[in-house]
């Protein structure tokens, strides 16, 4: 019972023991039955005899015994499979070694007819079979037996071997799907890693910038601040599980942004906007263009004592977008060397590489006439609003 079940489980075939049982049954019974019609035609041919029935006896016995050797048979064919598509000299091996084993087989069935099976039918009719008669019955069946025997380890190798494909195929299709579901777990985990690292930066940023208000004794800029801070937080947190939101809602939050940084420059800052009505419904990472407006502040124009200027532009090219912040700062002129980008700067283009990949790019540039342009390019889909409200109104039309 066991030896069938691993025998089935190895071979991939979808069937109970049982039904293994019963195929065996039914494909050993049509060479029974076909066995038996030519042996009844042969002793109507010999004299108008008929199969006596201690053969008959014998003849079922055979059946019963290749009935029950089917499991080793078919343990054979697992074991040693005839490829065709091999070298002549292995399928030669191959074949070798299935006749002996057929050989060992059918020798084993004559022996145990000579030496129980014929004791017990002259104990019991008085008659046996000579040992004449078995090596004659040997040398006559064994191209039956023979043509059986290969038909079905070789018909057990071709269904075994496309249910184990099936099954291999199921199982690679299966370990894909897993791995690009735990590839898009990950890609979403690393996006609000990085996430949750920018919005501390930003915040702490700010808070010191508080913090230098209320040394300087100026509470109302440093209440005010604090109150925008608020009104931008609170933006952030509606949209905290959003990896993506239309840039007309990241410009929102960038504005917002700005707006705590007016109370500190007042009227020496001036922003302006040069947006692409085709690029405002267009998703962005939550959260992409504030590093950028913090960096002209930080690198730009933070020492500018007049006509400070940040410049934040959206274009589509292709099927891509591009951003831009730009400053008049003092660019290029800066007088504290920079071995590279800040956390900042970092985090944004980790954060595009996760989203994107390697088609994204942040550039940073010094214009001959000063200041600094920051320029993200990525892949995007563009949605008209005409698209976006359908997108909300189908489904209650369908």
């Amino acid at each position: 019972m066991h030896f069938v079940q691993r025998l089935l489980h190895q071979s991939r075939l979808p069937l109970t023991v049982g039904q293994f049982w019963k195929y065996a049954l039914c494909y050993w019974s049509i060479f029974a039955v076909i066995t038996f019609g030519q042996l009844t035609m042969l002793w109507l041919l010999r004299d108008g005899l008929t199969m006596r029935y201690y053969e008959t006896f014998i003849w079922l016995l055979d059946g019963l015994f290749w009935w029950g050797t089917t499991p080793l048979i078919l343990y054979a064919s697992l074991k040693i499979p005839i490829v065709f598509k091999d070298r002549r000299k292995r399928l030669f091996r191959q074949i070798t070694l299935h006749l002996l084993i057929l050989t060992f087989l059918i020798t084993f069935l004559n022996f145990f007819h000579y030496f129980i099976t014929n004791p017990i039918m002259f104990a019991v009719i008085g008659r046996e079979v000579s040992a004449e008669s078995y090596i004659f019955s040997l040398f006559m069946a064994y191209p039956a037996a023979f043509g059986q025997y290969m038909l079905l380890v070789v018909g057990f190798n071709k269904v075994s071997y496309i249910y184990r494909y099936q099954a291999l195929r199921q199982q690679h299709f299966e370990t894909e799907l897993t791995n690009e579901q735990l590839r898009g777990q990950l890609a979403t985990a690393q996006l609000q890693s990085l996430k949750m690292q920018l919005n501390p930066h930003f915040l702490f940023n700010t808070l010191h910038a508080v913090v230098s208000l209320m040394i300087k004794n100026d509470i109302r800029k440093a209440t005010l601040m604090i109150t925008t801070l608020s009104d931008l937080l609170r933006a952030v947190l509606v949209n905290q599980k959003a990896d993506f939101i239309p840039l007309q809602e990241e410009l929102r939050l960038t504005q917002q942004y700005l707006g705590i940084q007016q109370i500190r420059f007042q009227d020496r800052l001036k922003v302006e906007y040069d947006i692409d009505p085709a690029t405002e419904l267009c998703p962005v990472p939550q959260l992409i263009l504030q590093p950028l407006v913090e960096n002209s502040f930080t690198h730009g124009i933070s020492d500018l004592t007049t006509d400070a200027l940040i410049r934040i532009t959206s274009k589509i090219v292709g099927d891509h977008l591009r951003l831009e912040v730009i400053d008049n700062g003092i660019g290029q002129k800066q007088r504290k060397a920079s071995t590279g980008t800040g956390l900042g700067l970092k985090n944004t283009l980790l954060r595009l590489k996760q989203a994107y990949g390697e088609d994204a790019s942040l550039t940073c540039s010094h214009p001959p006439q000063g200041g600094t342009v920051v320029t993200l390019y990525f892949h995007t889909q563009t949605k008209t609003k005409i698209q976006e409200d359908n997108d909300i109104l189908l489904p209650y039309y369908r």
